[in-house]
């Protein structure tokens, strides 16, 4: 078999592979997770390596400290949360005098000069009926919650099956992908031809210290933030600072867009709590002290500047992946923007600068403009 023709078989292969992967998602996705939790968890026992400790005692450390933080979330952050998320749909939406119809009471002048009295009515009588809607909801919703929750566990074998074999796999997958992907990796970096080798890994090591640092440093910040969010929240006497600092650190996963839905978030309830008075410009000022130290102190200093992606190049990158892939799109936006940009700048790029190399007007030395000569 020639070159070519075994080119041509393993290509066909590859993509007969990433098919059947793809036919077979819901089989391979319990591997996919514990490949990226690797992934991100990886350079954590290289560090504890270095320090001349084991890689299994480092696997043991790590899953130690994971079992601690499920636990801590399971039974303390997770909880509280939920009891406070409890709380705030009662205080908003149900009672004599729900914080929702403050709020409309206090924007219903700002529509009125903004659009005008005829606009502003129709608008609100749509929010009046919604929020009509969502009280007759929500009695029902826990119970509906929680029926929908038992008739998916008991709907069948097979997913009941794959439930507990997910939460099954995941662990087991983990602790074999630890073990093994550097050697796993050294082998699959001699199937790369060797004319291209040199050229390949140097990409590969751009692309994963790009991905590794927003993965790992945007995670970091995001935890941090919370933390922050929910102490402010706190000591400016805030409602509800533990379910707010949660879901901050949840949204804030996204970069710009997280942060301005949370904002709008609390300062809505601040408005319709207390007003536009001291608590509305303290939170405020909060979350603009956030930002100034996310982009003074915790971007240099924890995410870097590895992936090297302008704001603009952000913003259009998440508009774009959630508008084709959803939610799974928002989050891998970056990751996907950044490998992108680095395969851009070492394949496409060079082919731009060859053919403006080959195609420029050279000026002939007899053509060159003569200076001009002073008097």
């Amino acid at each position: 078999m020639s070159r070519g023709w075994k080119i041509a078989f393993l290509v066909a292969l590859a993509i007969g592979i990433l098919w059947l992967t793809y036919y077979l998602r819901a089989v391979f996705l319990p591997l996919l997770v514990a490949l990226l939790l690797a992934y991100v968890l990886n350079p954590v026992l290289a560090a504890l390596e270095r320090r001349k400790v084991p890689r299994p005692a480092s696997i043991a450390g790590v899953y130690g400290v994971l079992l601690g933080v499920m636990a801590v979330l399971a039974f303390i952050a997770v909880p509280g949360a939920f009891g406070q998320a409890s709380d705030f749909v009662r205080d908003t939406f149900l009672g004599d005098s729900p914080k929702i119809n403050r709020l409309i009471a206090k924007v219903e002048p700002m529509l009125i000069r903004s659009v005008g009295p005829e606009k502003a009515e129709e608008m609100l009588k749509l929010a009046r009926e919604k929020i009509a809607e969502v009280k007759r909801d929500l009695p029902h919703l826990s119970g509906r919650i929680v029926t929908e929750v038992v008739s998916f566990l008991t709907g069948g074998i097979a997913t009941l099956f794959s439930i507990i074999s997910f939460l099954v796999l995941v662990p087991v997958y983990l602790f074999f992908l630890l073990k093994n992907l550097n050697p796993w990796w050294d082998r699959l970096t001699h199937w790369i031809p060797r004319a291209y080798r040199t050229q390949t890994l140097s990409t590969l090591g751009r692309i994963h210290r790009a991905n590794m640092s927003f993965f790992r440093g945007q995670v970091t910040i995001s935890v941090i933030e919370g933390v922050i969010i929910f102490v402010g929240l706190s000591a400016i006497h805030v409602g509800y600072p533990l379910l707010f600092g949660l879901l901050y650190t949840i949204a804030s996963v996204i970069p710009f867009l997280g942060v301005v839905t949370m904002f709008g978030v609390v300062e809505l309830y601040v408005l319709a709590d207390r007003g536009m008075g001291s608590t509305f410009w303290l939170v405020v000022g909060l979350f603009g002290l956030i930002q100034v130290l996310e982009a003074a102190v915790f971007q240099p200093l924890i995410l870097g500047k590895e992936t090297g992606l302008h704001p603009m190049v952000i913003i259009l990158a998440l508009l774009s992946a959630g508008q084709l892939l959803g939610l799974f799109g928002v989050l891998l936006a970056i990751p996907l923007a950044s490998t992108m940009k680095i395969l851009f700048e070492d394949y496409v790029r060079p082919m731009f600068e060859e053919v403006a190399d080959l195609t420029r007007v050279r000026r002939k030395p007899e053509d060159a403009p003569v200076p001009p000569t002073n008097p």
